[in-house]
């Protein structure tokens, strides 16, 4: 099996990050309902990374973050247009939003490939991340999970 290196870096950025330990520092959630009857929601998570270095592995749960962000993203309003559904999320994607800017690793996404991703990621020295998503409900908490190597489980 032949296989896109900029695929084969994904999976070993996923590889390395996937099942890292962090500590939950914050997880709040607000709704604001608007006078057309539709809300508006912000959801903010922050967690602590606790590897002994955990500056390693910015780059590993940047993308991580991103690629759910994305997996999970789905078309809103006009940006159907540019939908693509089978597309997968890739290296260019990550790279057009990423930010280094006064010691802070960031990524930053609104719309890619047709999708409401609306996610904005820090990374900063020293282990501390913090999500930040729009208009996602509560998207972000299943992320969590699964960076820390859990199953999504639902009650039925």
């Amino acid at each position: 099996m032949n296989m896109d290196q900029n695929k084969l870096t994904g999976i070993h950025l996923l590889e390395s990050t996937i099942g890292i330990e962090f500590e939950v520092l914050a997880n709040e959630y607000q709704e604001l309902p608007l006078d057309n009857g539709t809300v508006n929601s912000s959801h903010k998570i922050v967690f602590q990374i606790t590897e002994e270095e955990p500056d390693i592995s910015s780059v590993g749960v940047l993308f991580a973050l991103a690629l759910m962000s994305f997996t999970y993203a789905a078309p809103r309003g006009y940006s159907f247009n540019d939908f693509i559904p089978d597309e997968e999320y890739n290296l260019g994607y990550f790279l057009e939003g990423l930010h280094f800017e006064r010691g802070v690793l960031s990524h930053e996404a609104d719309y890619v490939s047709g999708r409401c991703v609306k996610t904005d990621i820090t990374f900063e020295p020293g282990g501390k991340v913090t999500i930040s998503i729009r208009n996602r409900g509560r998207g972000a908490d299943r992320w969590v999970i699964h960076l820390q190597g859990r199953k999504h489980v639902q009650a039925v």
